[in-house]
């Protein structure tokens, strides 16, 4: 049977909960975690995302220890579709976090895992560049077998960064989240998708144009057709279905009213 909920400031949707906040609502909670040394596990849920979640429980189980917020048109239309309502603000990472960084005035210290190797390296020189009041403590690309978990954990714990980046990619980095988040001492801990990869320039960004008319999609695919052919062709339409199947199991579901004179 589908589950969801219509709310004001979430999205439930078969136990993913993605939250309705505007991004100085965020990163505020994100400063109230630091400075209350909480730990917050953050993802940008996209339609790719959610898709996954709905084909693989173990994932969505996964997600329900994050704060997860709205990225892309897909999300704002399965939003629109349960809610009757688009989120507030479109939240991706790749803008969102050089935001929280330019934001923060007290000094950050921050980890980098992911991306190939040589990317992370390259991005932290950057980050130093824009954002002198924080610090790239560690480093680590995403090419490590399970094998290597522990000591992967071991050197993030032994930099003590107040935040991780994990690039990973979906659903590789929000189950990494999960799984070790109990043993990582940092206090925020984000998937970041590309975010590495941007930053150190080994991916072009989507132009202004394409950005404001959430048209980003479409240049990624224009670039790497034959990497994100799927996920921008057939996985849309699928995700289109079966939110849409949800949507009417849910019609289905609801009890009908009877009016008593």
């Amino acid at each position: 049977m589908a589950s969801g909920a219509a709310s004001v400031d979430r999205l439930e949707l078969e136990g993913v909960t993605v939250s309705d906040l505007t991004r100085d609502e965020l990163l505020g909670r994100l400063r109230d975690a630091l400075d209350r040394r909480m730990q917050v596990c953050l993802g940008f849920c996209n339609a790719n995302m959610l898709l996954k979640a709905l084909c693989t429980p173990a994932y969505a189980a996964s997600l329900r220890g994050f704060l997860l917020v709205s990225d892309g048109l897909g999300i704002d239309l399965c939003s629109a579709l349960f809610r009757g309502r688009f989120f507030r603000q479109n939240l991706n990472g790749t803008d969102l976090v050089p935001a929280f960084l330019a934001a923060e005035t007290a000094p950050r210290t921050l980890f980098l895992l992911g991306a190939k190797p040589g990317i992370a390296e390259a991005a932290a020189r950057i980050l130093a560049r824009r954002y002198p009041q924080h610090r790239v403590v560690g480093v680590r690309d995403g090419y490590f077998s399970a094998d290597e978990t522990s000591a992967v954990i071991a050197a993030i714990n032994a930099a003590s960064p107040d935040v991780l980046l994990v690039a990973l990619g979906n659903p590789a980095q929000e189950m990494f989240i999960a799984e070790h988040a109990h043993r990582i001492d940092a206090r925020l801990l984000m998937g970041v998708g590309a975010l590495l990869d941007y930053t150190a320039g080994a991916s072009v960004r989507a132009p202004t144009a394409f950005r404001l008319v959430r048209l980003e999609w479409l240049f990624r695919l224009l670039r790497e057709p034959r990497r994100l052919g799927r996920r921008y062709t057939v996985d849309i339409v699928v995700f289109l279905a079966m939110i849409l199947r949800l949507r009417l199991a849910m019609m289905r579901s609801r009890p009908v009213r009877v009016a008593r004179s």
